[in-house]
């Protein structure tokens, strides 16, 4: 029987993301009707990418977790390699997207970021890594899968 995809990783990972998102929230928005202006909008915080030459779409909310993933299903026939491949090119190129959206964010803002962006970006590369842990899992369970 193949082992579940274990994403236990990525939980903690995530938890602390969405502390360390409050944390900023509180920190960097302002409330409506303060004179230091208006909270972003959610939209403005989401970063997008594409890999694959835009077979494969990716969505990630605040602080690169991800939110949607699009895989053409053309793609169905590449095999898990390329796969995964095109999908680590979006879910990267969407993260980049996000914290430059999130830099000129809090540059609007004028808070200085130093210990929030280095805390964020370790949270950002456990989650990755827990992210490719799993791709790995898939390729492993879909190749025993192929040999049946």
């Amino acid at each position: 029987m193949a082992s579940g995809i274990d994403p236990s990783g990525l939980s903690g990972s995530l938890e602390e993301a969405m502390r360390l998102l409050s944390q900023a929230s509180g920190a960097v928005t302002a409330q409506p009707g303060e004179a230091d202006g208006p909270v972003p909008d959610a939209e403005q915080t989401v970063g997008r990418g594409t890999g694959g030459a835009g077979l494969v779409e990716a969505e990630v909310a605040a602080f690169g977790a991800l939110r949607t993933l699009v895989i053409d299903p053309s793609l169905s026939r590449a095999g898990t390699s390329t796969i995964a491949e095109y999908v680590l090119e979006a879910v990267q190129a969407a993260q980049a997207d996000e914290r430059a959206r999130r830099a000129d964010l809090t540059a609007a803002a004028q808070v200085d970021s130093t210990a929030l962006t280095q805390q964020l970006e370790r949270v950002s590369e456990e989650a990755f890594r827990g992210f490719q842990q799993m791709i790995g899992d898939l390729d492993a369970a879909t190749r025993r899968m192929n040999r049946r």
